[in-house]
C-alpha cells in the first residue's frame, strides 16, 4: 500500500496534469517526496522504504532521480469472438471488393452480426475492423506533398453570398482569384455564376492585375467543362475554348471532390464571406459594391506579406502574359419585336425603336448591359435587368409611334413611367390652348421632347420655364432660345444647316409682331 506524503507538501503540477489517473499524480508525489526525505531529512533508505510502505529499489531509484515511466495510453481490450474472428476478417475483406455503393458501412455490418449470434460491441467490432484493414493493407491514409507555388499561376472560383437589398436577402456570388506565387487576391461580385459572369470576372482580374496568368487553375466549373472525361480530361465549352485562345493561357482543372488542390482560392473564398459579408451588407447596385471591393483587394496587397516579402514585390516577379484589350464575352441570343416595341429576354422585356417592330434582332447580353442590333447596327442599350417580369421602356422609342397616336400620349405608360418635370405637363396644356387644339399640341411636345436626348430633359426644362413666363408656346420658340444660349456659350454665330434640317424647323413658323403701331406712337412712321 502506498503511503502519501503531508498534504502541504509541493510537487510538480505540470507533470500531475498530464499523467492520467491518480495512481500516476500519487506516484509522482511519492518520487519528490523520498527525495525530499532523503536529501533534505537525511533519512537512510531502509527508514524511507519502510515508512512509505514501498520496496527499497524504489527508493534507490528516486534518489538517482530516475524519472517514473507512464504509460499514457491504455491498450483496449480486444474482444473475445470466439468463431467470429475469421467470419469479421472474410467479411471486412469481402466488403472492400465491392463498388462504393455497394459497400456496407460498419454499423450494417455490425447488425448483421449480431443477427447471427455476435454479442460484441459496437466500438469492440470497429476497433478490430480497423485492426483487420491495417493488416490487410485495405486503407491507408492520404498523404500530401508541399509543393512549390508555380510563378504566373492563378486560382479561380465562385462562392455564394448573403447581401441586404431593401431590408431583404439577396444571393449573390464572389468571383474569387488567388496568385499562387505573390498571393495577390481579387474579388468582385455578380448576380450568377452564368458564362458571361464567369468570363467578364477572368477579364476584370486580369485588368486587377494588368496582365494575364500563364496557368489558370479551374474547379469543374459549367461555364467552362461541358463534360468530365477520365483523369484530367475534359471537354470544354465552345465560349470558354474562345476565350482560353484569345489570351493564350493554360487551363487547369481540379479533380471532382478534390477542392485542396485549389485550397488558396478555397481559403479566400472563406475569407471574403466572414471579413466581407458578415454580417450582411447593405447592397445598392453591383458597380458602387465591386468598387468598394477592388478598393478591399488594393488595400490587402498594399499591406500583404508571405514569409516576409511583400505582396507587390512578389507581383513583380510574377510570369505574365500580356493583357491588351479586352473580349467581347457577351452571349448572344436572337429575339422578334413585338407590337408593343418589346423583345422578351430571360423573362423580362426591353424597348425597341418603333420602327424595328415585327423585324428579328440580335441580343448582346453583357453582365450588365443589354445591346440590341440589327443587321450589325446598334439600335437600343439598356442596362441589364435582373429577376423576373420586369421591363425597360425608352421613352425616345416610342415618340415616333405617340406623335401618329398623339390621343394617347396622356394615358401612355411610357410617358407616365418617364416622370418628366411638371414644366413639361405645364407647357403642354398651354400648347394646346395655344394651338386650339389637343392633337397638335401634343405633337408639338412631342418634338421638344425629341430635344431632351440630345440636351438633356433639365436644359430643356429651363428653356419652358422661361418661355412660359414670356408667354410663348411653339417648338420654333424652344429651337431659338436653344441656339441662343449654345450661341452664348460656344460664340458661334448660328446653328448649321444640316443641324437645322435635323429639327425640321421648315414644319413650324413663327408669327411675328407688327411693330407699325410702336413706329407710330414713337413718331418713327411719320
Amino acid at each position: 500500500m502506498y503511503h502519501l506524503p503531508p498534504k502541504n507538501f509541493p510537487y510538480n503540477g505540470v507533470v500531475t496534469n498530464i499523467v492520467r489517473g491518480e495512481f500516476k499524480v500519487i506516484e509522482m508525489v511519492q518520487h519528490n517526496y523520498i527525495r525530499f526525505l532523503f536529501f533534505n531529512k537525511g533519512k537512510s533508505k531502509r527508514a524511507i522504504a519502510k515508512e512509505l510502505g514501498i520496496h527499497r529499489n524504489t527508493v534507490t531509484r528516486a534518489i538517482a532521480n530516475l524519472e517514473p515511466k507512464y504509460n499514457l495510453t491504455v491498450e483496449q481490450e480486444k474482444p473475445v469472438n470466439g468463431p467470429f474472428t475469421e467470419k469479421i476478417k472474410l467479411m471486412i475483406q469481402k466488403n472492400y471488393e465491392k463498388g462504393g455503393k455497394e459497400r456496407l458501412t460498419k454499423t450494417r455490418m455490425h447488425e448483421l452480426l449480431q443477427d447471427e449470434g455476435y454479442t460484441g460491441s459496437y466500438s469492440a467490432f470497429t476497433y478490430q475492423a480497423r485492426q483487420i484493414e491495417e493488416e490487410l493493407q485495405l486503407i491507408s491514409k492520404e498523404t500530401f506533398l508541399k509543393l512549390l507555388p508555380r510563378k504566373g499561376s492563378l486560382q479561380v472560383d465562385f462562392g455564394e453570398m448573403i447581401v441586404l437589398h431593401q431590408g431583404k436577402k439577396k444571393k449573390v456570388y464572389a468571383f474569387c482569384a488567388k496568385l499562387c506565387f505573390s498571393k495577390v487576391e481579387f474579388i468582385q461580385i455578380y448576380p450568377s455564376q452564368k458564362t458571361e459572369y464567369f468570363l467578364e470576372g477572368l477579364m476584370a482580374c486580369f485588368a486587377f492585375f494588368g496582365a494575364v496568368p500563364k496557368i489558370i487553375i479551374f474547379d469543374n466549373l459549367k461555364p467552362a467543362v461541358k463534360t468530365i472525361l477520365t483523369g484530367t480530361e475534359r471537354e470544354l465549352q465552345e465560349r470558354f475554348l474562345k476565350f482560353q485562345s484569345f489570351y493564350c493561357f493554360e487551363a487547369e482543372f481540379c479533380g471532382p471532390g478534390k477542392g485542396n488542390e485549389k485550397g488558396m482560392v478555397e481559403n479566400l473564398v472563406k475569407y471574403t464571406r466572414n471579413n466581407y459579408f458578415l454580417p450582411f451588407p447593405n447592397f445598392t447596385d453591383f458597380d458602387t459594391f465591386n468598387a468598394e471591393l477592388i478598393s478591399k483587394c488594393q488595400q490587402r496587397m498594399k499591406k500583404g506579406t508571405f514569409e516576409g516579402q511583400p505582396w507587390v514585390k512578389l507581383l513583380l516577379e510574377e510570369d505574365f502574359l500580356p493583357f491588351t484589350e479586352f473580349y467581347d464575352c457577351a452571349r448572344i441570343l436572337e429575339a422578334t419585336v413585338n407590337t408593343y416595341q418589346l423583345i422578351h429576354v430571360e423573362r423580362n422585356r426591353y424597348s425597341v425603336p418603333t420602327q424595328y417592330v415585327g423585324k428579328k434582332v440580335q441580343i448582346r447580353m453583357y453582365p450588365f448591359k443589354v445591346v440590341v442590333t440589327y443587321k450589325e447596327k446598334v439600335i437600343a442599350e439598356h442596362n441589364r435587368l435582373f429577376g423576373r417580369d420586369n421591363e425597360i421602356l425608352n421613352p425616345y422609342h416610342y415618340l415616333t409611334l405617340l406623335k401618329r397616336k398623339a390621343r394617347a400620349f396622356d394615358q401612355a405608360k411610357v410617358i407616365h413611367d418617364w416622370r418628366l418635370p411638371p414644366i413639361y405637363e405645364t407647357y403642354h396644356r398651354r400648347l394646346q390652348a395655344h394651338r386650339q387644339s389637343k392633337a397638335k399640341g401634343t405633337r408639338e411636345l412631342i418634338d421638344i421632347l425629341r430635344l431632351t436626348e440630345e440636351h438633356g430633359v433639365s436644359t430643356i426644362a429651363k428653356i419652358l420655364k422661361e418661355l412660359d413666363e414670356k408667354n410663348q408656346y411653339s417648338y420654333a420658340e424652344v429651337l431659338s432660345l436653344l441656339r441662343y444660349q449654345k450661341d452664348c456659350t460656344t460664340g458661334t454665330g448660328r446653328l448649321a444647316e444640316d443641324e437645322l434640317t435635323k429639327y425640321h424647323i421648315e414644319n413650324y413658323t413663327v408669327t411675328h409682331l407688327n411693330l407699325k403701331a410702336y413706329d407710330e406712337l414713337t413718331g418713327r412712321g411719320a
